[in-house]
């Protein structure tokens, strides 16, 4: 199972301006050439974002995009939840067939889309960008 390319590519933008001093932002385009991503789809993604209150922009010379929350205080479940609406499930337990060993399987995989999820809650912006920075301050911009 896999995460949907929205949410990658979210995750890549957001972790990036994580990085950034707080008196710093970057346009689209410099966001898309930095995280590999495509530009309109970029520009979609941030859309949704901005309206959820994680980015905040600004237009013209020295414009571009932000955290509009510290790094800290981002869980990548939010950003995940931003774009996608919910979180990773693995199966859907009201459809699934009644067989010998069924309740075994969706309790196996219920638990691990539980322990996933809770690691996607548990982890920052911060704690992503944390081994890529060292001791440089993580950004946050009003």
């Amino acid at each position: 199972m896999q995460i949907s390319k929205k949410a990658d590519y979210a995750l890549r933008a957001m972790a990036i301006l994580a990085t950034l001093p707080p008196d710093r932002s970057l346009q689209a385009q410099e966001l898309a050439d930095t995280g590999k991503i495509p530009i309109k789809f970029l520009e979609q993604i941030l859309l949704v974002l901005k309206r959820g209150g994680f980015l905040r922009s600004k237009r013209g010379v020295g414009g571009g995009y932000r955290l509009g929350r510290e790094a800290r205080l981002i869980s990548v479940a939010e950003v995940v939840e931003a774009v996608d609406g919910e979180l990773l499930q693995f199966l859907e337990k009201k459809s699934y067939p009644d067989f010998p060993g069924a309740a075994g399987i969706l309790r196996c995989l219920a638990e691990a889309g539980e322990a996933t999820n809770r690691r996607l809650r548990e982890t920052s912006l911060e704690d992503l960008i944390r081994p890529d920075t060292g001791d440089a301050m993580v950004g946050y911009g009003i």
